[in-house]
């Protein structure tokens, strides 16, 4: 399991969408890899967890879910699970034709097909995807995937920009970028950061044939064994994916009469705002860590 840098984060209590009150809490930030948590090991076991001198407690922010309880109090601390979610991700053992085989039916590997050929014929007879890893060449890229990501994306390429290993990948039609993905490189794994495709080009299904272009190149570099699409379940990852774990952000207190205090009210809001959108909440300084760790 590896550290993140200590973060203070407010806890947000809602009810019945009202914003009664936040609680600050000076955290060390914990996640699982990947690859540690494929092998399995007990790097998913909260139990095994050393609280450093300093911090209130411990946030697990990327972590496989065993089906924790809740809201539980252990001999040690208090721990709460604040969002489960599912983690999906690629696995690029083998090569490319056997992941469409595997993961794909026959007519929807024709239907790619068809699209990829149909694409190419209206604009210039081949595909102009284009790849970016230079400093120069990433600064390009960050320009060009800002009309094509949104706001959000952005600033997760400037994020992935400034901490190194951004790929980026651009899908060009009659010399316009008309559909990207970023990805950040970290050792074997590469983590999604964005995609994004202009409207008026969805009919000609850009999104798909840049992620598809991007998968074939990946597959042929050996260094190369996961795309980590990051927890969050949406169209796109399930639709590229090919394996999936269930994940969780686990919130870990000493258990003080404080902490156990805190954790039985935010439990409470959260039981009387069942089924009501407040339920949901998770704070936003946490959310951000979940987007884009680091």
């Amino acid at each position: 399991m590896s550290s993140l840098p200590e973060r203070l984060f407010s806890l947000p209590f809602v009810f019945r969408g009202k914003h009664l009150f936040s609680v600050n809490l000076h955290l060390a930030v914990r996640e699982v890899s990947l690859p540690d948590a494929l092998a399995g090991g007990r790097s998913d076991d909260s139990s095994d967890l050393f609280v450093p001198a300093g911090v209130d407690g411990c946030l697990l922010c990327k972590v496989p879910d065993p089906g924790w309880r809740t809201h539980t109090l252990y001999d040690d601390r208090v721990a709460y699970v604040l969002a489960r979610d599912t983690w999906h991700y690629l696995s690029l053992a083998g090569g490319y034709d056997g992941f469409l085989e595997n993961r794909y039916s026959a007519k929807t590997r024709e239907s790619f097909a068809r699209d990829e050929a149909r694409f190419a014929a209206q604009f210039g007879g081949a595909l102009d995807l284009r790849e970016y890893r230079s400093a120069a060449q990433l600064a390009e890229f960050a320009e060009l995937s800002r009309a094509l990501c949104g706001d959000a994306g952005q600033v997760d390429v400037v994020r992935a920009k400034d901490l190194g290993g951004l790929v980026g990948f651009v899908l060009f039609a009659d010399g316009a970028p008309i559909a990207c993905l970023g990805l950040q490189s970290q050792g074997d794994t590469l983590l999604y950061v964005c995609a994004g495709e202009r409207e008026d080009f969805r009919q000609w299904s850009a999104g798909a044939i840049v992620h598809l272009q991007a998968i074939r190149r990946l597959f042929a570099d050996p260094g190369n064994r996961y795309v980590d699409f990051r927890p969050g379940d949406c169209e796109v990852k399930r639709q590229f994916a090919n394996g999936a774990l269930r994940s969780a952000v686990v919130l870990n207190l000493r258990r003080t009469l404080r902490n156990r205090l805190i954790l039985s009210a935010y439990s409470l809001t959260r039981q009387l705002s069942a089924g009501r959108e407040e339920a949901a909440v998770v704070p936003e300084a946490i959310r951000e860590l979940l987007v884009f760790a680091g």
